[in-house]
């Protein structure tokens, strides 16, 4: 791969043609190692191209191992737009999240409305992987807290969500 620092010099420029070249730069050549520097990147990016240009990478990342990264940096990010920013990576991969359940349910009680929105988003998206045993007690967490009136609805779609029956596996 090119040069992480030509990489990101094309990134931070925020002019299109150079965002898309390095874009596909990594997307031909790139590896886990650089995902770390792109999430830290979006903290300080303010271009919305680039933004999105970056959310759509890291969320078509297919590395299981990418789901440790991401859900370290949410836990260590400290403003709202990025933590919304990395849940909604979350939401939009291919990757498995239910193991991290908690984590999620955290940022849907805990936070503002707008990552709380993401949480939920996360969530939902989430809840056909879930065990029978998680999704007890996902009921029983989201049943029992005190909610402001807009995280009510998210708590409901979540309900609504679990109340679906599960699949029968199929042999």
């Amino acid at each position: 791969m090119e040069n992480k620092n030509e990489i990101f010099k094309k990134i931070k420029s925020g002019e299109p043609e150079m965002v898309a070249e390095a874009i596909r730069e990594i997307k031909e050549n790139g590896d886990l190692s650089i995902a770390e520097e792109l999430i830290d990147s979006l903290a300080d990016t303010s271009d919305r191209n680039t933004i999105t240009a970056i959310v759509d990478l890291l969320a078509d990342i297919k590395e299981s191992a990418f789901k440790e990264v991401l859900i370290r940096k949410l836990k260590e990010a400290s403003s709202s737009e990025l933590k919304s920013l990395l849940i909604r990576i979350s939401w939009e991969s291919s990757l498995d999240y239910s193991t991290d359940l908690d984590v999620f349910v955290d940022f849907l009680l805990q936070n503002n409305f707008a990552i709380a929105f993401e949480a939920s988003t996360a969530i939902e998206e989430m809840v056909h992987h879930l065990t029978k045993e998680q999704r007890n007690a996902l009921s029983q967490t989201l049943s029992s807290p005190t909610l402001s009136e807009d995280k009510k609805f998210l708590v409901e779609n979540i309900l609504e969500e679990l109340s679906i029956p599960e699949e029968e596996p199929t042999e």
